[in-house]
């Protein structure tokens, strides 16, 4: 009777043990497709955090993250560590709804008090990713990573310096920069799938006093892309300049 309660007992541990879940490679228990990823550390919102300036040990870059608001429902998490050169490493992990890691992004960092910012650069619903690498007196230097049709994966498209990105009605990627007091440049550009096409420049020099400005000036200069838009420099003069973001740079 012993005997057999043992057998009994033996077979039924037997069958407990075959039909657990195996240890994945890393000694985590393996889990479905489906399940999500354990829940991350809290960290606060990338449009409310402040860096700080830590003097000789440089800028102090707080740990974010950016909720998504189109359909996507992703988020991103920006991670900071040092890097040569007084530079600092940006991480960048896009995260998806149930949690898991999509892509991780890395870039270096110069000189900028600006934090990760969410942006649809193109128009389509869908908002691509504004990371700050580099800050002047007043332009800042951005690497633009934008979200593919699929919804999954992000491409860097550019890095384009300024103080703002705009979509211009007439189909181009502008980017207003302060020259000097008296001068802005807007670079313009066309999206392809894969990157920001340099097009052309307006430059403009406003005339008379900073606090009295009688007028402006605005002139062209090819990046290498006029000829891509079929127009010859006296055209596109007259096209470019008439472009709000470049007629208003003044007022």
């Amino acid at each position: 009777m012993k005997r057999r309660l043992i057998a009994s007992l033996a077979i039924a541990t037997f069958g407990l043990v075959a039909c657990s879940k195996a240890p994945s490679a890393d000694g985590a228990m393996a889990s479905s497709a489906s399940a999500p990823a354990e829940k991350r550390m809290p960290l606060p919102d990338c449009s409310k955090v402040e860096t700080e300036d830590k003097g000789p040990d440089g800028l102090k870059h707080p740990d974010c993250r950016l909720q998504f608001t189109d359909k996507s429902g992703f988020a991103i998490e920006a991670r900071y560590a040092p890097a040569e050169d007084d530079a600092t490493k940006i991480t960048v992990q896009v995260v998806s709804p149930g949690d898991a890691t999509l892509q991780t992004i890395t870039e270096t960092m110069g000189n900028t008090f600006a934090a990760p910012s969410l942006i649809d650069i193109d128009g389509d619903g869908r908002q691509d990713v504004q990371l700050p690498l580099e800050t002047g007196n007043a332009n800042t230097s951005w690497a633009i990573w934008r979200q593919m049709d699929d919804g999954k994966a992000f491409i860097r498209i550019g890095e384009p310096n300024g103080v703002e990105i705009k979509k211009t009605d007439s189909g181009y990627i502008a980017v207003p920069a302060r020259s000097a007091a008296n001068e802005w440049e807007v670079s313009f550009f066309k999206l392809t799938p894969v990157e920001l096409k340099p097009i052309l420049t307006a430059d403009i020099v406003a005339k008379g006093e900073p606090d009295k400005i009688t007028g402006t000036s605005c002139t062209v200069m090819d990046d290498g892309g006029l000829a891509s838009i079929g127009m010859d420099p006296k055209a596109a003069e007259k096209a470019f300049c008439a472009e709000p973001v470049v007629a208003n740079a003044f007022k």
